[in-house]
């Protein structure tokens, strides 16, 4: 139980309770100091392995002995309140990690300790042998959907605005672990944007991967059906999209937009030569780049509203790729097209 101050710190005489800048404080009734009482800061840590489980301690004291909670601890004068989680998470469970992101600040009243502030941080674990320290009397991972009733309320409600920021990336990727084969990798899911970008990314390259055939065969239909005119060059088209869809799956895994597409311009060479219609043709890959996004939504892996702006940002990439085709193949094409012209001069 926090002890309430008696005598002052300066000149030894009694305190007591009287209104000063505008609240009921602590004053010595002597020389007047006022003795601000400021909250005491709390660090704690969001672990979550592969697994999809918490790692939770039991506390070995008072208050709330006996029960689960976060690693936490108060941070010292001389540490940073991350470094303290990052202390506290290792002193009580053994396991090493790194900060990636705040999660939750709260503030609360506790008889025990008095006025505290609690951070939550999202931590990585990086190493480390699980086994609670000596004021723990375990440390245990618990699957997200056993956790047990936490000693804290701030532990609760920075929990809950984890799961939270993960459940739709999480939903999305065991969907695409459905529509997968058990020996796809996939990355972690995570919520930053950045990596939100890549997750997409790296199930898109899956998605065309495993599916190609299928999408090129959905795409050529729709062709047959709405473009007629280019009924005798399926086998042509279907080797282009091929091409298209591979170069576009190795183009995803890339952090830099800049890659090589001049072979384009030598299939709208060939398709000049082969007569094809370059308006059908500029139509049909139209068709291509929405076959793709049309079989990941068939598929239902995009059903949870994911961040929409990292959705963009995917699908503006895949413009941007399918634009560049559009340049080469149209300039292979017209390049055909003047060197026939100059062969009739």
């Amino acid at each position: 139980m926090k002890k309430k101050k008696q005598f002052c710190d300066y000149c030894g005489n009694p305190v007591i309770r009287k209104d000063a800048d505008g609240k009921v404080r602590n004053v010595c009734g002597t020389c007047g100091t006022i003795f601000y009482e400021n909250p005491l800061p709390v660090a704690s840590s969001i672990v979550i392995n592969e697994e999809r489980e918490l790692l939770l301690v039991k506390r070995k004291k008072d208050p709330y002995k006996d029960m689960w909670c976060l690693p936490m601890g108060f941070a010292e004068s001389d540490e940073e309140v991350h470094e303290a989680a990052l202390r506290e998470l290792e002193e009580e469970t053994g396991i090493t990690g790194e900060v990636i992101r705040l999660i939750d600040v709260d503030t609360v009243d506790n008889d025990f300790y008095g006025s505290l502030v609690i951070v939550a941080y999202e931590v990585h674990a990086t190493g480390g042998l699980l086994s609670p320290g000596d004021d723990a009397l375990d440390a245990r991972y618990f699957p997200i959907n056993a956790i047990p009733e936490l000693a804290w309320t701030s532990n609760t409600k920075a929990v809950k605005k984890y799961l939270d920021l993960y459940h739709d990336l999480w939903k999305m990727a065991d969907a695409v672990k459905d529509l997968l084969d058990d020996k796809t990798v996939l990355p972690a899911a995570n919520s930053d944007s950045r990596k939100q970008q890549e997750f997409l990314s790296q199930v898109l390259i899956q998605i065309i991967g495993k599916r190609m055939n299928e999408i090129s065969r959905h795409w050529m239909n729709e062709v047959k059906a709405l473009l007629p005119d280019l009924a005798p060059f399926s086998g042509l088209l279907l080797d282009l999209n091929r091409s298209v869809v591979r170069t576009i799956q190795f183009w995803l895994g890339r952090e830099s937009d800049t890659l090589g597409l001049e072979e384009f311009a030598e299939y709208g060479l060939s398709m000049f030569r082969e007569g094809v219609p370059l308006p059908s043709l500029l139509t049909a890959l139209a068709l291509s780049r929405k076959s793709i996004w049309l079989h990941v939504v068939r598929e239902r892996i995009l059903h949870a509203p994911l961040d929409i702006y990292t959705t963009l940002e995917i699908n503006n990439r895949i413009i941007f790729f399918y634009d560049k085709i559009n340049y080469y193949l149209v300039s292979g094409y017209l390049l055909g097209k003047k060197a026939g012209k100059n062969d009739q001069n």
